[in-house]
């Protein structure tokens, strides 16, 4: 067995333990798996009919290339989201993981997906999504918001200028 092939059999252990506690679902590819269809359970947003709206589920598939752990997974968000940090699949998908260091762990990966989606964390400065970043500065949100609160704050004018729709 490669070490490669034991990296990825720990990373599907972390993945099942997640599983367990509820946090996801999710299914495999690959023996050992290289690719991970997710179901994510976080609260989070997504403008649907011009209205932020909570969403409670969010899917995402994870790719680990040849060159993993080396360098961070392919993460390709696929249900509609509105956060700085990360794109629906209208706009390709893109998720701003940060920083990675080959020692972290896939679920270590998916815990810091689950905080972005959530909010609890956020970097306007940093952003894939710059209406929702700008957005995010004007009415000065931190990393933390409740989701309720951001619902709250959306106006009629928000929606005129944003160009996210489900």
């Amino acid at each position: 067995m490669t070490p490669r092939d034991r990296r990825l059999i720990s990373d599907l252990r972390q993945m099942e333990a997640l599983a367990e506690r509820g946090a996801i679902d999710f299914r495999a590819d690959g023996n050992p798996p290289e690719a991970y269809h997710l179901m994510l359970h976080a609260p989070g947003v997504s403008v649907r009919e011009k209205v932020l709206s909570r969403r409670e589920t969010h899917r995402c598939d994870v790719y680990l290339h040849r060159d993993y752990p080396r360098r961070p997974p392919v993460v390709v968000w696929a249900t509609p989201v509105f956060h700085p940090n990360l794109l629906g699949p209208d706009r390709n998908g893109g998720v701003c993981i940060g920083s990675w260091s080959a020692s972290e762990g896939l679920g270590d990966l998916v815990e810091r997906l689950i905080g972005l989606v959530s909010w609890r964390s956020v970097n306007p400065d940093d952003p894939l999504d710059r209406d929702a970043a700008a957005w995010v500065k004007e009415r000065g949100f931190e990393p933390g918001v409740e989701i309720d609160r951001l619902i709250a704050a959306w106006t009629p004018a928000d929606a005129a200028r944003t160009k996210v729709e489900a």
